[in-house]
């Protein structure tokens, strides 16, 4: 399903290696709720997600249209593959953390669903476990190459704002892999918009722009993930794909 895209290189095109560790450090060792209710709680979320797209949100048509494209018969199967690793988690996961686990790469998201009545939050304990569980099994998809089941996953997670920039780089990442690169392009403007810091989208911009033939935008966003990425010696991967670009942008024939 994917062609993995030579500019970012096989580690830049999984999921970020410190989220792949806490999310799995923090799926709980017992499934979080009864399958049923975790089908209908995906099945909400998703149900969410088109009623925000319908609503006019445009990142939510993007999400939307993204999941139909590589889904639109998948999410039976994958809701099942989802019921089913819950019963089995890892056997290096531990116990659920507490909040701080769930904090992402960016600044967490006010916006209210439409037609829902009130902001999703992941404050009661049910949440905390369900979101848990989700990340985990995002992680488990992407390393399995499954791109289709994790972009329900992610666009699951959409569905509680205060984790809403993590799911957002993720789809963002999933949608560079199966070369949707307008449609990754949008995912990580919009991470970056809603104040995420992650250099991972800078690179994703970059080479987004970088396919549509935009130069200039792509040596800004590069550039941007190149600065970023020197304050920390865990996008060292984030770096040396900047780097590489950028000497391909300013020197290559």
């Amino acid at each position: 399903m994917s062609s993995h895209s030579p500019a970012l290189g096989e580690t830049l095109l999984a999921l970020p290696e410190p989220w792949v560790k806490a999310w799995r450090e923090a799926a709980p060792k017992a499934p979080p709720k009864a399958p049923a209710d975790i089908h209908q709680r995906l099945s909400q979320a998703h149900s969410n997600a088109r009623e925000q797209a319908l609503a006019g949100e445009e990142i939510f048509r993007v999400v939307v249209a993204l999941q139909d494209s590589v889904v639109h018969e998948l999410l039976p199967s994958a809701l099942s593959s989802f019921t089913s690793a819950l019963h089995s988690p890892p056997p290096d996961a531990a116990a659920a953390s507490d909040d701080s686990a769930f904090e992402g790469g960016g600044s967490a998201s006010t916006q209210t669903h439409a037609g829902a009545g009130a902001e999703r939050t992941i404050a009661d304990s049910d949440d905390l476990e369900c979101v848990a569980a989700l990340r985990a099994q995002a992680v488990s998809l992407v390393a399995a190459g499954d791109i289709g089941g994790a972009i329900t996953v992610l666009c699951a997670l959409l569905d509680w704002p205060s984790v809403r920039d993590d799911a957002l780089l993720g789809l963002a990442i999933c949608a560079v892999r199966l070369d949707r690169h307008d449609d990754a392009l949008a995912l990580a403007l919009d991470y970056l918009k809603r104040g995420g810091t992650h250099p991972r989208a800078h690179c994703i911009v970059g080479v987004c722009h970088l396919r549509k033939g935009d130069k200039r935008a792509a040596q800004n966003h590069l550039a941007r993930a190149a600065r970023a990425a020197r304050t920390d010696p865990a996008f060292r991967d984030e770096l040396r794909a900047a780097q590489r670009l950028l000497i391909v942008l300013n020197f290559g024939h």
